[in-house]
């Protein structure tokens, strides 16, 4: 590939659509278009370089809910000048496609619900076998 063809592929690279990146591919991009670091960005966000870095690579999982998640990348988008409508609309899809990324509340819930259950169950057993043995050794007493 020459130079020329090669700067070429990378000018059409660059004016790829909104629409066909993925939500951190897009910030990121206009992120470098804007000439501003991730250490910047996180400084003006209030956020962790981390966390910015986890949403340039669409890797949400260090962050602990999605509502977190879309809160900064709302904020992001606004500092970069993006149509916040957009992003949460390409969140939206990515959502639908990872809905397991994030555990859902309603499954914690119900996980925190049959485990306390079972010890229900294994508590009232102890009592009825202590009630038991002190009826048994109350009755043999006398």
């Amino acid at each position: 590939m020459t130079d020329n063809e090669l700067s070429e592929s990378e000018s059409e690279n660059e004016n790829v659509s909104v629409s066909n990146c993925l939500v951190g591919g897009t910030l990121k991009s206009q992120r470098k278009k804007l000439n501003m670091t991730q250490d910047e960005v996180a400084s003006k966000l209030n956020l962790d370089v981390s966390y910015i870095a986890a949403i340039e690579e669409d890797d949400f999982s260090q962050i602990t809910s999605m509502s977190y998640v879309n809160g900064y990348i709302r904020s992001y988008a606004r500092l970069l000048k993006i149509p916040e409508q957009q992003i949460l609309e390409m969140c939206q899809q990515k959502d639908d496609k990872e809905s397991n990324l994030v555990p859902n509340y309603m499954d914690q819930r119900k996980l925190l619900l049959e485990s306390s259950r079972q010890n229900i169950s294994w508590i009232m057993l102890f009592i009825i076998v202590t009630g038991l043995l002190v009826a048994s050794w109350w009755f043999i007493r006398q």
